[in-house]
């Protein structure tokens, strides 16, 4: 949805159940502009339903994923494919991924590793890493993935580059957020909110993608950075990871 808003072609490969909660995620899609060509709806399986701990301005969610038959389909060879959360039974599925990736070397690919793919590890998932041109995770994640007690944050971008990513993104929350080519590395402070923020579901989803597209628009690393914390910022004023995402012309 990000990427739809912000002008580029978007299609997603995702999969629903054959219910009702499935069929209002693909209208919602659609009206977003997300081809939903690749949206597979499996019967007898239950779209994934998560709950949402919610307190002030904080949450945590409680991940139920159902266990869909992961499969890739004939996509052909989009310039950007961009991997997130997947349940806790694809691990094979991303061999499949690491394959295709293989044979469609032009391909960019960016990874923002979900709750499972993280427990996983880092050497199941070794060649998602290995290819990964652009990888985002917040500095939580970037030590369980690394399984460290390190805390500094130069040398978790530098630790992170070790697995094999080109450009490493590793947000802290309300602190900012630091990417790195490898050979540079750079700091960006959070946008500053227009009022409280009401809650911050899809902050960092927000930023990943929007850091994404203007990498796929031929951005430099630093003006991507400087463009993701305001799609964040946007999209804690609402509820849910949706509702607040820009378009190109609200986002600069």
């Amino acid at each position: 949805v990000a990427a739809a808003r912000l002008g580029l072609k978007s299609v997603l490969r995702a999969y629903v159940g054959a219910d009702q909660n499935g069929q209002e995620c693909l209208a919602s899609l659609i009206q977003d502009g997300v081809d939903t060509t690749f949206v597979e709806r499996q019967d007898g399986k239950k779209t994934n339903y998560h709950y949402v701990l919610w307190f002030q301005d904080d949450r945590t969610i409680l991940i139920k994923h159902e266990d869909f038959d992961y499969e890739l389909p004939d996509i052909g060879e989009p310039k950007w494919i961009y991997i997130s959360s997947a349940g806790e039974n694809s691990l094979p599925f991303h061999q499949t991924l690491v394959e295709y990736f293989a044979a469609h070397p032009a391909v960019k690919l960016a990874f923002q590793p979900g709750t499972f793919q993280i427990k996983f590890g880092a050497a199941a998932l070794a060649g998602i890493y290995r290819r990964a041109d652009a990888f985002f995770c917040n500095r939580d994640e970037a030590k369980r993935i690394l399984q460290t007690t390190e805390d500094g944050m130069r040398k978790l971008l530098t630790m992170m580059h070790g697995l094999g990513p080109k450009i490493v993104t590793i947000t802290d929350g309300v602190k900012g957020a630091y990417a790195s080519d490898g050979e540079q590395a750079w700091y960006m402070r959070p946008y500053p909110d227009p009022k409280p923020p009401l809650s911050r579901t899809g902050a960092g989803d927000a930023f990943s993608s929007t850091f994404t597209v203007a990498l796929a628009l031929g951005k430099s690393v630093p003006e991507a950075l400087r463009l993701a914390p305001i799609n964040s910022m946007s999209v804690v004023q609402q509820v849910g990871a949706r509702a607040g995402l820009l378009t190109w012309s609200q986002l600069e």
